[in-house]
């Protein structure tokens, strides 16, 4: 009886060890949680959470070697403010494939943004303000941006609306002269002068930055001297663009300007900090967040990390660094790049790794672009993200320019259902999304708006030479309110260089507006710039642009087939700028709708440029009286049947394409429309954009922007462009006036 007593023990200690859990030392731990209430010595259990990422990330290498490669690790954060005072950088000595993800729908801040209390009231420029001197030794004096709320702040401006004009250049000054300039759009100038009647005392000159609008370009940089009398301005670094006596400027953070309520100022020199209150704001409860950290997440060398519904904001910006892309003599003289505000940094800024993602993650009121994908990021993606209020570009991908397959070439990326709204805020010249160097991307359901440049650009080679980038698939973009009149030369989608496989289809592009002033030009939909060739445009819906809906400047053997393009000011379609004897592009089946004898095509400069067959073409004010010109002076427009028996341009239907309303920017087609029996392809214009049923952000909606939301009329260049050809007639008219009354004479 005792051994069967025994043996029976002895079994069912055997079962109760085969029940016990395995000690947690011996597993893994799969999950880390993270809460601004928890503790960096803390476990990291649910219970027992870190307080910092930082901390978490440190504690994930000790699992290096433990999970494997196939396993994947989450750290939850849970809902509160993470305060980063340095950037959060992952390098190869991290653990790869871990997200980053707020927990529960929690909502969870990476702020780059310290708190400033404790304000006194004052009276300055005769309004109330209220004031702090920051003490250098405890506060961050570095700051250039300040955030009430979810608000940023603005700084002053003078003046403190409008612009002023350049007087005149100071050549003196200038680095390069007409002979030995690097590029003939520059020449690295030092100095301009102001009218002395535009300028005012300035309390701390060398605080003040200069802002140039001109070109596809503006300036900024700070005032390094300034001579009252006569007006000169010395800049703290040369010009990237050339300055000129009909460019536009004005002032940022100005003393003198400081009246309106949300307006701010930082003396340098003396430490205090100003604000002007809005109403019902108390010295004593106002709290203001100031931020002088750029970046906020940097990944170097380490694959799979992810961030997960997590909002971005509060960074600082900075005058960008000149980076190597464009020549050696810019980074001598700290000259920034001449396009796209190329060398601002990112505020997650990414290199040698692949499957990054950012996920329903939001970047907002941000000094720098929002996501940077830089050399070697490979299956990486930026996914139903929120963008507002960027200093710079939403979303950069942009490797070398090398051989498929090296380290540092990028490729694979996807830019998807993300709403980008307000960017270029600092840096005007920004884009929306720019791909330079990539093998293959796909960037679609994007909407992009409120910005003073491209919304969309893909290509790095001015012309014919071999680039990285091809494939690129942009499809179902809702593009509108781009341009604003503050810069040129600019479009819905803008592409450069030779791009086998690349594709622009199911997008929507209006209201893109260049400056409209002596010095502007080009605000057009779809822009294929120099060298674009072999793409395919194709299903877009391209109306209400400044300038033109479709315009190449130089490229070949583009297809453009199965578009709308309609009611652009200037023309719809811009057939070539440069001219060099080839086949630029085909326009079949496409409709083009114009208005009040706006050519339909323009720059029509030679019959071999192009083919323009079975196309339906329509006046919504004059019918089937359709006008095309050789060059841009619609002086010069001749009719369609002119240019027909010119040999200019082929057959094409000439019929109302019956849209419902097309001038209050309705394009549905009704069913008995001759443009559909003609071959023409419908499509749904309403799923460009962000996808319906799915969340952007933390909580957007998506889909839910009309394709012709905030759509409005646009003119001709107005006045320029008629007073332009008006100038001609007239110089014409009096050239054979003094022809005529010379041979008058000569017969008395």
């Amino acid at each position: 009886m005792k051994t069967k007593q025994l043996i029976s023990l002895f079994l069912i200690l055997i079962m109760a060890v085969s029940m016990m859990r395995i000690p947690a030392a011996a597993e893994p731990q799969r999950a880390l949680y993270v809460s601004p209430e928890g503790s960096d010595t803390a476990a990291g259990t649910f219970d027992e959470p870190l307080r910092t990422v930082a901390a978490a990330k440190e504690k994930l290498k000790a699992l290096k070697g433990v999970v494997g490669e196939d396993e994947s690790v989450t750290v939850w954060l849970r809902g509160g403010r993470y305060e980063l005072t340095e950037t959060l950088s992952f390098t190869e000595e991290d653990l790869p494939n871990v997200t980053f993800a707020a927990y529960n729908g929690e909502e969870v801040v990476f702020s780059g943004a310290k708190e400033i209390a404790g304000f006194t009231e004052e009276t300055v420029n005769g309004v109330r303000v209220f004031t702090k001197t920051l003490d250098p030794a405890a506060d961050d004096v570095g700051f250039k941006s300040l955030f009430r709320g979810d608000t940023q702040l603005p700084v002053t401006r003078y003046p403190e609306t409008g612009y002023f004009t350049v007087k005149k250049t100071a050549p003196e000054d200038d680095l390069w002269t007409e002979d030995n300039t690097p590029w003939e759009l520059t020449r690295g100038q030092r100095s301009f002068y102001a009218d002395p009647a535009d300028l005012t005392d300035l309390t701390n000159p060398t605080d003040v930055q200069v802002r140039i609008l001109h070109y596809w370009h503006d300036e900024l940089m700070n005032i390094a001297a300034i001579d009252q009398s006569t007006g000169k301005i010395g800049l703290s670094r040369p010009s990237t663009m050339l300055i000129r006596d009909i460019d536009r400027y004005y002032f940022e953070n100005v003393f003198e300007a400081l009246n309106a309520p949300g307006e701010w100022y930082f003396n340098t020199k003396t430490n205090k900090l100003y604000y002007v209150p809005e109403a019902g704001e108390e010295p004593d409860t106002l709290t203001l967040r100031a931020s002088s950290l750029e970046r906020l997440v940097e990944i170097d060398g380490v694959s799979g990390i992810g961030f997960d519904h997590i909002r971005f904001t509060e960074t600082d910006w900075m005058i960008p660094t000149p980076g190597d892309w464009w020549a050696g003599w810019r980074t001598e003289e700290n000259i920034d790049a001449p396009q796209a505000a190329l060398d601002v940094r990112g505020v997650a800024e990414v290199k040698y790794a692949d499957g990054v993602s950012f996920t329903n993650c939001e970047f907002i009121n941000l000094g720098a672009d929002g996501v940077k994908f830089l050399n070697g990021v490979t299956n990486s993606r930026v996914d139903s993200c929120l963008f507002r209020q960027i200093a710079g570009t939403g979303v950069y991908v942009g490797g070398a320019n090398c051989l498929p397959g090296e380290r540092d070439c990028t490729g694979n990326i996807t830019i998807t259902n993300n709403d980008i709204s307000g960017y270029g805020r600092k840096f005007f010249c920004a884009i929306g999304i720019q791909v330079t160097y990539c093998d293959g991307a796909e960037i679609s359901h994007n909407e992009i708006s409120d910005g003073y440049y491209t919304a969309i650009s893909d290509g790095w080679v001015w012309g014919y030479d071999y680039q990285l980038t091809n494939n690129i698939k942009i499809a179902d973009n809702l593009v509108y309110n781009i341009g604003q009149g503050w810069l040129s030369d600019m479009g819905g989608v803008y592409t450069l260089g030779v791009q086998p496989g690349t594709v622009i289809s199911g997008n929507v592009f209006h209201n893109i507006a260049a400056d409209p002033g002596e010095g502007g030009y080009g605000g057009w939909g779809v822009y294929l710039d120099e060298g674009s060739s072999q793409i395919t445009v194709e299903k877009n819906l391209v109306y209400a642009c400044g300038s033109d809906s479709y315009h190449l400047h130089y490229g070949k053997d583009n297809v453009v087939r199965n578009n709308i393009f309609a009611l652009s000011a200037e023309s719809q379609i811009r057939v070539v700028s440069r001219y060099e004897g080839h086949k630029t592009a085909g326009f079949t089946n496409n409709i083009i709708l114009t208005d009040g004898k706006t050519p339909v095509f323009s720059y029509m400069t030679d019959a071999k440029a192009f083919t323009a067959e079975n196309n339906v073409l329509w006046d919504a004010a004059n019918g089937k009286k359709i006008y095309v010109t050789k060059d841009g002076d619609h002086q010069k427009a001749m009719s369609l049947a002119t240019a027909q028996r010119k040999g200019l341009i082929g057959g094409n239907v000439v019929a109302d394409p019956q849209f419902a309303d097309p001038l209050r920017f309705d394009f549905t087609l009704k069913e008995t429309s001759p443009a559909l029996k003609n071959g023409f392809e419908p499509w749904d214009y309403s799923e460009a954009g962000t996808i319906a049923g799915t969340t952007v952000g933390l909580g957007t909606p998506g889909g839910t922007t009309a394709y012709n939301a905030s759509a409005t009329a646009q003119t001709m260049r107005g006045s320029r462009v008629r007073f332009a050809c008006i100038k001609e007639l007239v110089n014409k008219l009096y050239g054979l006036f003094r022809r005529l009354v010379a041979a008058f004479g000569a017969r008395k």
